[in-house]
């Protein structure tokens, strides 16, 4: 069973003002973590999603390229068209870029309850679900494609319409920590970085 590793990396960044997986977070890019995370669980194909404009500023990766034909269509856009271009793999360890606490030991415990009932494992807190630190199996390509063509862009939308396992986590979890707005800094300095 083939699992993918994806950092989604082609927001606008707008609420910050500038590329935001660039910024760099206990001395390596936003980006890096997420990646980091994915690569120590040997998952394969690694995967950055961005668009033409950003690509030239990432170091030098060793991971497969997908780059939006039309750019800012939003996570749903990218998850479908990312499932179409890796036919033989059945699920998608999806990441935002923007992530600074995103660590090994949440992607084993995701991956750990890989199960063929469900067409997603999704992360829960009691005020939201976390579908930008979740896994995605082919089954849900489908559904990703129909919503697409309708021009919805919201992975809730996904999520209503397909089998999900939701994984409860606390509401203080460090791990879905993730920076919009230049204010948001001030949450990183709150928690603990802990990456076993």
């Amino acid at each position: 069973m083939k699992i993918a590793g994806v950092v989604l990396a082609g927001g606008q960044s707008s609420r910050y003002g500038q590329p935001k997986m660039f910024e760099l977070f206990a001395g390596q890019p936003l980006y890096k973590h997420s990646l980091t995370a994915l690569q120590k669980n040997r998952l394969d194909p690694i995967i950055i999603a961005t668009n033409a404009h950003l690509q030239h500023q990432f170091g030098q990766e060793n991971v497969q390229w997908i780059i939006e034909k039309q750019p800012h269509q939003g996570p749903l856009f990218a998850l479908h068209s990312i499932m179409t271009a890796y036919p033989d793999v059945e699920w998608f360890f999806v990441v935002a870029s923007d992530m600074p606490y995103m660590n090994a030991n949440f992607i084993k415990k995701i991956v750990g309850l890989i199960d063929d009932a469900y067409d997603a494992i999704v992360p829960t807190q009691a005020l939201r679900d976390q579908p930008l630190a979740a896994l995605y199996r082919r089954t849900a390509l489908p559904r990703a494609k129909q919503l697409t063509e309708q021009n919805k862009r919201s992975m809730k939308v996904l999520l209503e319409q397909i089998r999900v396992c939701y994984v409860p986590f606390d509401d203080n979890s460090p791990t879905f920590v993730n920076i919009n707005a230049q204010q948001d800094w001030s949450q990183t300095t709150k928690k603990e970085f802990n990456d076993e």
